[in-house]
């Protein structure tokens, strides 16, 4: 009889276990750089690539050269699309992003 109940308190513990290691756990993965906003808001862009150059500052303690070293350095994923006759402009001394009427260089 000790025998019969030691079995079941056994599988009841090992259903236990597995029941419990089943769940669904939250992601972890790695962090990366921001997701791009919706493009189409040049407000959104300019922050969004304000908030690129202030992390790669951070990170590297300068200026990036250009706005694609915030791609290649990780800190954005890709240089949203300027609006139609303008352009991204970055003040290397105050790492301000801003657009000016002008065609994008490519």
């Amino acid at each position: 009889m000790k025998m019969v109940i030691y079995r079941f308190v056994l599988l009841f513990a090992a259903m236990g276990l597995v029941v419990g290691g089943c769940r669904k756990r939250e992601s972890t993965a790695p962090a990366g750089p921001p997701p791009p906003p919706e493009f189409g808001s040049s407000e959104n862009n300019l922050g969004y690539l304000n908030e690129g150059v202030r992390n790669f500052q951070q990170a590297n303690g300068r200026v990036p050269n250009d706005l694609n070293e915030l791609v290649t350095g990780k800190m954005i994923v890709r240089i949203p699309p300027p609006p139609p006759g303008f352009t991204y402009v970055m003040d290397r001394s105050s790492g301000m992003v801003t657009l000016q009427p002008g065609r994008a260089t490519k």
